[in-house]
């Protein structure tokens, strides 16, 4: 019997993708400082990932606004799952990503943009009534997500470590 092969989909910087495919694995590669942000419905066999760059849009022109943002692509994901019939009440929540990449002597917080992504991911998730799930965040490795939509399976890798599932 032959397996039937996985298809893996690359959500790059600022994405969201959504997909009912069952083979489908959408994978987040070398996170730093950003979020891997994924839902999956087990009901309506749905998953969606973003990849998270930056915190807050607060700063943007509205014709600039793109899901590069927490605040515009977490809502943006949340809404396309719903066309894919995926209900909020039913949604498993998992992150990875957050790091601070680079430690810079004398510079302060707002120089750390993981750890505001993490804070406006939480945030969001508050403002939305959501709870996560489970989250591989912060320190200074770098890391990839996958998450394998027939089974809601999220593994992740950090740099120089196993593959962890959460």
């Amino acid at each position: 019997m032959m397996e039937a092969t996985q298809e893996t989909i690359a959500v790059g910087l600022g994405e969201v993708h959504v997909t009912n495919n069952p083979s489908a694995k959408l994978a987040c590669f070398g996170l730093g400082s950003c979020i891997a942000f994924s839902v999956y419905d087990s009901k309506a066999k749905v998953g969606g990932m973003a990849h998270i760059v930056l915190p807050d849009s607060n700063h943007t022109t509205p014709d600039k606004l793109s899901a590069k943002f927490a605040d515009v692509a977490i809502p943006l994901l949340l809404q396309k799952m719903s066309e894919y019939g995926a209900s909020k009440s039913r949604l498993v929540i998992k992150i990875a990503g957050g790091a601070q990449m680079f430690r810079l002597t004398g510079c302060n917080d707002t120089m750390n943009i993981g750890e505001r992504n993490l804070a406006m991911v939480h945030k969001i998730l508050v403002q939305e009534g959501l709870h996560l799930a489970a989250a591989d965040t912060g320190g200074n490795g770098g890391r990839t997500m996958w998450l394998a939509v027939g089974s809601g399976k999220v593994t992740v890798r950090t740099l120089n470590r196993e593959v962890n599932e959460l």
